[in-house]
């Protein structure tokens, strides 16, 4: 087999196994929890800068000029458009997370993980041979 097939043939394994394990309903149940867990922190994050923000807003507006509060108020606005960002991005969340795997999928990676750098280190020393007989 050449180097190109078998680089290809080890990428093609990886995407297999990597798709098989997104599907699995083990790692759908943690990816789950994790993604539920942070966006409720987010979502306790916008609660508590509406409420911090509300707060000030009603000490400040005798004692802060107008533009400093609308400022402000701004930022907050600003603040929580992007946990809202966050929380739809953390929905569409598709890349592996390896912390999540099981003992013997990381293994499986890992293997695959070292046969792509064998065959990577490998490629070097061919074209330099190649490139030796025709000196």
């Amino acid at each position: 087999m050449t180097f190109e097939e078998s680089l290809h043939d080890v990428t093609i394994r990886e995407q297999q196994l990597e798709t098989h394990i997104l599907r699995s309903a083990e790692y759908l149940k943690r990816a789950d929890q994790a993604l539920k867990r942070q966006v409720s922190m987010l979502y306790l994050a916008i609660a508590l800068l509406l409420v911090i923000q509300g707060l000030f807003t009603f000490h400040a507006v005798g004692r802060t000029p107008l533009a400093g509060v609308a400022l402000i108020s701004v930022t907050s606005l600003l603040a929580i458009i992007n946990c809202g960002i966050l929380i739809r991005t953390k929905t569409w969340l598709h890349r592996l997370n390896e912390a999540w795997l099981a003992p013997q999928e990381k293994e499986a990676f890992d293997a695959l993980k070292i046969q792509r750098n064998e065959l990577i280190a490998c490629k070097p020393r061919s074209d330099e041979s190649k490139n030796a007989s025709l000196n």
